[in-house]
């Protein structure tokens, strides 16, 4: 049998039985185990020595549960003293309920997941990365109630670190719903959140009952909005609006994960941002870094975007070594935005399989010959004493068809925005002088002045 201080755990497990393709994550604390998996088999959880998978915490039974593995995989209380649980139920002992890859559930206070070994494989190397130690946390953190404020630059990926929270909760079931207190004007804001009565239409947060809401840019929420907001998490109910009130309260179960680009305490100490609503939000952290700070995980992402920007044309690529050098050289301010954008132009770009380093920078707007249409994110400039291949040398069709790329994204990002210019010109990663030059030349109709 094992031995409970060597902490061997996989040891009985590699004798019984070959390896398959999951693994078993628990995470204790800071501290991670990793587990290699039979294909199938019966393995016991618990403090005992004598199980096969050893936990050192008090809040775990002797034979806490058993996990059953086949093609599926289930989880078993066996009267244990304080729970299993899974999807934030308690199990009744002696019945086996089917656990999700990629899910956490706990084992007394301690949280397991069933993952494939590519889904851990960057979490067991020596040189995690910084974001798959967030992820870990956020497990833990997905299967409470606790509302989320993820904090990061413009384009880090704010957005799917909260999908990923919604995933890995008891709530993955029902809906995640956005909410970008950014995009429109307040009143517009207030009816999208909270419904409108008379129209006997549901807001927002309404429609979010259940599942999660994702409050993008909560540093730009108005003061009024903070006040109406902070009701409904503390009264567990939303009041839809009226022409001469709120309407009567309708009862809501809904997490809470907001993301910010500022740090919320200042805004707070500024008085911009409420305190009392901030304590509220800020149950749990977590500061996702740029993508400069994430270097090894650079070409994995890049290599994911243009096999996705690829799939639709029937093709497939890869990059050079010079392609390569730059991407991990380059600091990408968009951050992964951007280098999304680029891998998609890209593809675009290359006539064979090969993306070169000109592919991915294309010749500065300021520098294209006058009344030239097609034009470069000014996001990716190319480096000093570097000529990228110029517009000009590119076939018409690719051209005409990044311009009517580049149209779309300014149409999409204006009708995210509710036409303000100036938040359209921050999404899409340009100045508002350039957005107004391309609404110009793209024949796009000026929006009507609001909210700038």
């Amino acid at each position: 049998m094992i031995d409970d201080e060597a902490g061997q755990t996989t040891e009985q497990i590699d004798r019984e039985a070959p390896f398959g393709d999951r693994v078993l994550l628990v995470i204790d604390g800071a501290a991670l185990q990793v587990m290699p998996l039979p294909s199938t088999g019966t393995l016991t959880i618990g403090r005992a020595s004598k199980c096969d998978v050893v936990i050192d915490s008090g809040s775990v039974s002797r034979h806490h549960a058993n996990l059953l593995i086949a093609a599926e995989v289930e989880v078993e209380d066996v009267g244990s003293s304080n729970g299993t649980f899974v999807d934030g139920a308690k199990l009744p002992a002696s019945k086996q309920v089917k656990l999700t890859i990629g899910v956490p559930f706990l084992v007394g206070a301690v949280t397991l997941m069933v993952q494939t070994r590519a889904g851990s494989r960057r979490e067991t190397t020596p040189q995690a990365s910084q974001l798959a130690a967030l992820e870990q946390a956020a497990a833990r953190i997905a299967i409470g109630r606790l509302a989320v404020v993820v904090i990061g630059e413009h384009g880090v990926g704010k957005e799917r670190f909260a999908e990923r929270v919604h995933e890995m909760s008891p709530r993955r079931a029902a809906s995640f719903v956005r909410i970008n207190c950014a995009a429109v004007s307040e009143p517009l804001l207030e009816a999208e959140m909270f419904g409108n009565e008379a129209m006997n239409k549901p807001g927002l947060i309404e429609l979010a009952d259940g599942g999660t809401a994702f409050l993008g840019d909560i540093d730009q929420l108005v003061p009024n909005l903070q006040q109406r907001l902070l009701r409904a998490i503390e009264d567990s109910a939303v009041r839809r609006g009226t022409s001469t009130s709120a309407g009567r309260p309708r009862p809501v179960d809904v997490r809470y994960v907001a993301s910010t680009s500022k740090d919320l305490g200042s805004e707070v100490d500024s008085g911009r941002f409420r305190r009392d609503l901030y304590f509220r939000l800020a149950g749990a952290s977590f500061n996702l870094p740029p993508l400069r700070d994430r270097r090894d995980e650079i070409l994995p992402l890049a290599e994911q975007f243009i096999a996705s920007a690829a799939g639709p044309l029937g093709r497939s690529f890869m990059f050079s070594d010079e392609a390569k050098q730059w991407l991990t050289a380059h600091d990408w301010p968009g951050n992964i935005r951007e280098l999304r954008n680029a891998c998609e132009r890209a593809v675009l770009l290359a006539t064979g399989a090969l993306v070169e380093r000109h592919h991915l920078m294309i010749e500065s707007a300021a520098k294209a010959p006058p009344g030239q249409r097609f034009r470069s994110s000014p996001t990716i400039p190319p480096p000093p004493g570097f000529s990228s291949m110029p517009a000009s040398d590119m076939p018409s069709q690719v051209r005409a068809t990044v311009a009517e790329l580049e149209k779309q994204r300014i149409l999409e990002a204006l009708d995210k925005c509710a036409g303000n210019q100036t938040r359209a010109a921050e999404l899409l990663g340009i100045s508002r002088r350039t957005l107004i030059n391309r609404l110009d030349e793209y024949g796009i109709a000026r929006p009507r002045k609001r909210d700038e």
